[in-house]
């Protein structure tokens, strides 16, 4: 074994040894022990008994159970072996950085396994709770968006604001305010100075701050055992609690809902159904955004309040149009990788 050496100029070896670091730079942690069964390994490292498959697993696995425990059916465990993995990295003349050749790796991948869906791209999606789902949507982030980009889909659309944008105009479009919903109002036409003035006001991060607001919206409460208490310590919950801005946000949130609740003839919302109310709003947008895509024979990729296509519309234009086909205003951004 000492004196093997494979021969990368093998196209063979080139592709199991490739396939072979592919798979456990994925799988395999760097620190905590992981355990597989021997069909396993040897399907996607190769066998023990060739000198290929005995050389890959000689570099790029560390053993922590030496032997198969037949009492309690526990199998060997393995880590990665950085530093065999970085070695046939260098042979297939890839640089290796665990993030990055992960990513490389997987991006490789899947270009290969969902060609076939890309090259007639009527994407075939599965209803549910008013939402499109499709198993491109589960893929990583940092893979999903360079395989698009890879595939023409480099323009990607967001609805900004949405939940509480269209939940706002569904309300005012529902029913009459005696007083008006000034504070979500000032909100929704400037989100992030608010969830910053929340922040610091919590001393929390800005996602966090979003995250509470976005979580009241769909129905958690400020019970000490709730959504929003489990992302605050002890001093931030009792802050945000007294929180004057917060709770007349709070007030106003109340009010929308209970003028939706009136409109479909209901004392009152469960969080179920708000959040299917909203769905529903959300599909009525987006359909219209479809239909003007499909006009320009542009393809798109729905992932749930936003879209990949694979050309360019100015958002002001889709604007214009929701405008139009719904009543509600709703702003759009597009970045392009």
């Amino acid at each position: 074994m000492k004196k093997y050496k494979p021969n990368f100029n093998d196209p063979r070896v080139k592709a199991k040894a490739y396939a072979a670091l592919a798979w456990a730079t994925q799988q395999l942690s760097e620190d905590k022990p992981n355990g597989w069964s021997k069909h396993h390994l040897d399907k996607r490292i190769g066998y023990s008994h060739n000198n290929l498959g005995a050389w890959l697993r000689q570099q790029l696995l560390n053993t922590h159970n030496t032997h198969y425990n037949m009492l309690t059916a526990q199998t060997k465990q393995y880590t990665l072996r950085t530093r065999g993995a970085a070695h046939i990295a260098q042979l297939l003349g890839i640089e290796y950085t665990p993030r990055k050749i992960r990513r490389s790796i997987g991006l490789r991948t899947a270009i290969e396994q969902h060609a076939p869906v890309f090259n007639s791209p009527c994407f075939e999606y599965t209803e549910k709770n008013c939402r499109s789902y499709h198993p491109l949507q589960n893929i990583r982030t940092d893979i999903r968006e360079p395989l698009f980009a890879h595939y023409g889909f480099r323009y990607n659309y967001d609805i900004e604001n949405a939940y509480p944008t269209l939940v706002l105009q569904f309300a005012q479009q529902s029913a009459r305010f005696r007083k008006p919903l000034d504070t979500l109002c000032a909100y929704v036409d400037n989100p992030t100075h608010y969830r910053q003035q929340l922040a610091q006001a919590l001393n929390v991060d800005v996602a966090t701050a979003k995250k509470i607001i976005v979580a009241r919206f769909n129905g958690a409460t400020l019970r000490n055992t709730g959504a929003i208490r489990e992302q605050l310590t002890p001093i931030q919950f009792y802050k945000l609690k007294n929180n004057l801005w917060f709770e007349q946000l709070n007030q106003d949130i109340r009010r929308a809902w209970s003028g939706i609740a009136r409109y479909h003839s209901k004392n009152s919302l469960s969080n179920r159904s708000k959040m299917e109310i909203y769905l529903k709003l959300e599909q009525q947008v987006i359909g219209i955004i479809q239909r003007e895509f499909s006009k320009r024979n542009i393809h798109m990729f729905l992932e749930h309040d936003g879209w990949r296509a694979n050309d360019y519309i100015d958002p002001y234009l889709l604007k214009l149009r929701v405008k139009k086909s719904s009543g509600f205003t709703v702003n759009f951004t597009c970045s392009i990788r």
